[in-house]
């Protein structure tokens, strides 16, 4: 099977599964200590391309995966984690459940969360952003270079916030 997505404004444009060209990935390893991405999605196909993407676009990353919101939420509550990526349609429960568990005060996030979602629809895309998450995109017209500016954009986000404003959880 193959996939292919139209998306090349400087970014790792999928044209099988496995072949990705771009003038600008892949960066070259950061000495620094890893990003931790958790990527929580039940859908197999989806969930290997994108984090194939995200680790050819950035070899830095450390990406840990997820099938549904429980396994998702047992490894945020076990492991440093600095961003998550969500799909709103999960196999045991609503996404929204998931993102308030990791954003209980909106206004107060401790955790970077980027939707990435299958589900087309505007207005679910404001309640997710209402309800903590730092952007939301559609999967058909996302590439793996806009999801790792949109995780870089959101880590930067919470972490420009002051320590004593971060929601800590108990």
């Amino acid at each position: 099977m193959f996939f292919v997505l139209t998306h090349s404004h400087e970014s790792c444009v999928i044209k099988t599964p496995l072949t990705w060209s771009s003038k600008r990935c892949p960066r070259t390893p950061n000495p620094e200590p890893r990003t931790r991405i958790l990527f929580i999605d039940g859908n197999a196909n989806d969930r290997a391309l994108y984090v194939s993407g995200l680790q050819y676009c950035s070899p830095d990353y450390h990406i840990i995966e997820a099938i549904d919101g429980q396994s998702g939420l047992a490894i945020y509550r076990a492991q440093r984690i600095d961003c998550v990526v969500l799909e709103l349609d999960l196999p045991d429960r609503s996404g929204f459940e998931v993102l308030v568990d990791l954003v209980p005060l909106v206004r107060r996030p401790n955790i970077a969360v980027v939707v990435l979602t299958r589900v087309a629809d505007r207005g679910l895309y404001a309640l997710a952003r209402e309800n903590g998450a730092y952007v939301c995109f559609h999967k058909p017209h996302t590439s793996s270079d806009d999801l790792d500016r949109a995780i870089n954009r959101a880590i930067g986000f919470v972490g420009l916030l002051p320590k004593e404003d971060r929601y800590q959880p108990l």
